[in-house]
């Protein structure tokens, strides 16, 4: 019957025959069929329905302006099939066993994006699969290491070489990437996100190749401020909130609020793509954004008297004006600050890094902002998607990571923050040991020849990045003990088990038991020192047989371990025991 219905209509309904089931029957049916399967017009068909991302390797989106026959696309196909197939195997090993398990990390994120639809997949997987909370926990964690990676790459660049201008945008997004879990809003889609908005105001403003670069700029910062893509609601209370600090949020979040920083980033980003050299001025204080004329034109259009004179300049400021701001008046505001000599160094366009590091360091207040609020002030601070805690951890280890990629290593205190970064991937991004030793460990190995005894080399253990990641990787091929409890009367003493749900009876805290200390309670301080707004506390009372009870701050700094339901009312402790697979 296939043989008397034409070749088009046998390729039309191939496009809906699953590619596994043209490799595996479809095209050995007869020499026809499989050349009519077999066409690269449908192989790159299933590359775009199949697959949504695309390692930068591949080049995808220069591949689909190139002619169909000039690529292998039913390869491509069948090579990000096979990595799916690797990356499940993989993380299935992961579930398997503690044993190895970030050199299976490494296995994966190594593939980049080519793993990121796979491993969304697993992000979401349906609630009736057996070890559904684990496997939504480790492909979450190989994701976001994936996401850092971008970001990390990103940053690793200040310190090669020169070679061309790097985008501020893709720069600032990095910051956005370490909390992106698996939501939209990556580097680049904050780039198409810009593209889409410059493309919106040139159609809104149809006579703009006819006006001078002072009304260029001008009508873009009105259309700006009207879209309200700069700025924020009600800066007196809202300035300080870390989400301000992340250029994608500003983008793609309803309200687009953002700090001067990002509101300026965001307005020079489009006036570049609409044809306008503008930059960021690291002003005291309040990041501005400015705007160059032409050569040999001043910013009216009439042409220089002075053809090696320096290019005329005019400064706005996104965040909270309309108008163009006068130079005069940053001028005396300086004065107002203090600074009398080399007052011009602000005005001039600021060098991505100062940019990317003063981000850092607003990051970092509001950080110390988050961790001194209360709970409903903290509320404030929650983001898209994952836990906020760990979404505040995240963000301050980014700022770990800037502070070590875009100083030079040959500044004196660049390793000023490197034992809190090592401590920081410890305790919480074990699974980046194989981007600490490809991007961080070469600077170290810099850093130690540059300065000697003096520097890396008095380094030791959990200051050491070489020997963090040793004592990483052992941890990692640690084959667990097994302690077993052998009589009935050493299991009757076991008061409290890991996964059970309690209350405290005063306080109100809800927490599940996850876990006990190697050392006992040798290592917990005493419970007048405990920090309650960490989010993960200790428990305090030790058990013969390592159990542990909930720790409690009362006044008077006794501890109570009582445990009570949510009603105040005594809860048998043994009988209510809840279990997760985390």
């Amino acid at each position: 019957m296939l043989g008397t219905i034409p070749d088009e209509i046998v390729s039309h309904i191939l496009q809906y025959v699953p590619p596994e089931d043209n490799l595996r029957c479809f095209q050995y049916l007869s020499r026809r069929l499989q050349r009519l399967a077999n066409e690269e017009l449908l192989w790159r068909s299933h590359c775009c329905l199949c697959f949504k991302y695309w390692d930068a390797q591949h080049d995808f989106k220069g591949k689909l302006k190139l002619k169909v026959k000039e690529v292998d696309w039913k390869k491509l196909w069948i090579l990000r099939r096979r990595q799916n197939e690797r990356v499940l195997h993989l993380l299935d090993g992961i579930l398997e066993s503690k044993v190895g398990r970030l050199q299976k990390f490494e296995k994966i994120c190594l593939l980049g994006y080519d793993a990121k639809d796979l491993l969304l997949e697993q992000c979401h997987v349906d609630e009736s699969v057996e070890d559904v909370l684990a496997r939504r926990y480790h492909a979450n964690a190989a994701l976001g290491s994936i996401h850092r990676s971008m970001a990390v790459k990103e940053w690793s660049k200040f310190q090669q070489p020169y070679s061309g201008p790097r985008p501020l945008e893709r720069a600032l997004a990095g910051f956005d990437m370490f909390v992106l879990h698996d939501q939209e809003g990556d580097i680049d889609d904050i780039q198409n996100a810009l593209d889409r908005y410059s493309r919106m105001f040139l159609e809104s403003c149809p006579n703009f190749k006819e006006l001078t670069t002072r009304e260029k700029a001008r009508a873009l910062l009105s259309w700006v401020r009207s879209e309200n893509l700069t700025g924020m609601e009600d800066p007196a209370t809202n300035y300080r909130n870390i989400r301000n600090c992340l250029i994608g949020h500003a983008l793609l979040d309803e309200g687009h609020p953002s700090l001067p920083l990002i509101s300026s980033a965001i307005y020079s980003a489009l006036a570049q793509r609409v044809g306008l050299r503008s930059e960021c001025c690291a002003f005291p204080a309040h990041v501005h954004a400015s705007v160059f004329a032409p050569s040999n034109e001043t910013l009216d259009g009439t042409p220089v008297a002075d053809p090696t004179a320096e290019l005329e300049v005019m400064y706005l400021d996104p965040f909270e004006s309309d108008h163009e701001i006068n130079v005069e008046d940053l001028r005396m505001r300086l004065e107002d600050f203090g600074w009398e000599n080399g007052r011009d160094a602000f005005l001039r366009a600021s060098p991505v890094p100062v940019l990317v590091n003063r981000t850092a360091h607003n990051i970092r207040v509001s950080y110390v902002r988050y961790q001194h609020s209360s709970d409903v002030e903290a509320a404030k601070f929650s983001f898209r998607s994952g836990d906020p805690f760990h979404n505040m951890e995240a963000l301050l280890y980014s700022v770990l990571w800037v502070s070590l990629l875009v100083t030079p290593t040959t500044y004196q205190l660049w390793d000023n923050n490197l034992e809190h970064f090592l401590n920081r991937f410890h305790k919480y991004f074990s699974e980046d040991a194989w981007m600490v030793r490809k991007y961080l460990a070469p600077l170290y190995d810099e850093f130690a020849a540059t300065h000697g005894r003096y520097g890396a080399a008095a380094r030791s253990s959990w200051e050491d990045v070489h020997q963090t990641l040793d004592m990483e990787h052992n941890l990692d091929m640690r084959i667990p003990t097994v302690s077993r409890r052998y009589t009935q009367a050493i299991q009757k003493s076991v008061r409290y088990r890991v996964g059970q749900v309690f209350v405290h009876k005063r306080y109100g805290f809800c927490s599940i038991i996850n876990g006990w200390t190697a050392d006992g309670v040798s290592s917990i301080p005493n419970p007048h020192v405990l920090p309650f707004d960490e989010g993960h506390n200790p428990a305090a009372q030790e058990d013969n047989a390592g159990g542990v009870t909930p720790n409690s701050q009362e006044t008077d700094g006794s501890a109570s371990g009582e445990i009570t339901g949510p009603s105040g009312g005594t809860r048998d402790p043994i009988s209510q025991i809840f279990y997760t697979c985390m």
